[in-house]
């Protein structure tokens, strides 16, 4: 019988005012908080995780987020979609030359996710062609002695690198279901005896958050 998939959820969450200062409910634009859901799409089971983010961080701090949320390397080239614009790092190899890009380091992400519902395209691995969906949860204020960005919930593993996109993963837990053919215990081989995409490690992600070079205490 298959393991029944590990889910941790979030708890509320809502502006707390600072105790010292308390002429404005609203957090400023450099304190505010993005309760965000992030999920990747044409997966099934659903692959998600809610992560309390900076809205002053940059594309690029998402980037190194988004890589710790999946348990991804940072191997593949990879771009942001929204407001209609698309953020990408130079590069000869994949860029095109009809589609302007614009450097995912000068934009903050709380310049394109400005209200609840806002989203925000993730592209990963323009083989593998992976997509994730940032969805703005709720808006809010730093809790006291917090570091962020924090995970506050989520559910499966990300898939492995380079395993061919949501069709290859799919591949790969139909080879988990019925592992007795020649192919199927070849991908699980490949994928290594570790491989459980079932599993979600909240207290893993949010350490492995904290060794990033930009997390912060805002209060």
């Amino acid at each position: 019988m298959m393991p029944a998939r590990r889910t941790q959820r979030a708890e509320r969450f809502a502006f707390k005012p600072h105790t010292k200062n308390v002429r404005s409910t609203e957090p400023t634009a450099t304190e505010r908080i993005l309760r965000t859901r992030v999920e990747l799409r044409d997966v099934h089971p659903a692959i998600w995780r809610v992560v309390e983010v900076p809205a002053n961080l940059s594309l690029f701090h998402m980037h190194d987020i988004l890589q710790v949320l999946m348990g991804w390397h940072d191997y593949h080239v990879w771009a942001f979609e929204g407001k209609g614009r698309h953020f990408q790092d130079p590069n000869p190899e994949w860029n095109d030359p009809a589609r302007p890009s614009l450097s995912p380091g000068k934009v903050k992400l709380g310049e394109l996710l400005t209200g609840e519902g806002e989203t925000l395209c993730y592209n990963y691995d323009f083989g593998d062609n992976w997509w994730i969906e940032l969805t703005v949860e709720a808006i809010g204020g730093p809790e006291p002695d917090v570091r962020y960005p924090r995970c506050v919930a989520g559910e499966c593993a990300g898939p492995p690198e380079d395993c061919g996109g949501p069709p290859g993963y799919d591949e790969l837990l139909k080879a988990r279901k019925n592992s007795k053919t020649k192919a199927a215990k070849e991908l699980l081989a490949w994928a290594g005896p570790g491989w459980d995409p079932d599993a979600f490690d909240l207290a893993g992600i949010n350490k492995a958050l904290t060794g990033l070079p930009f997390p912060r205490r805002l209060q």
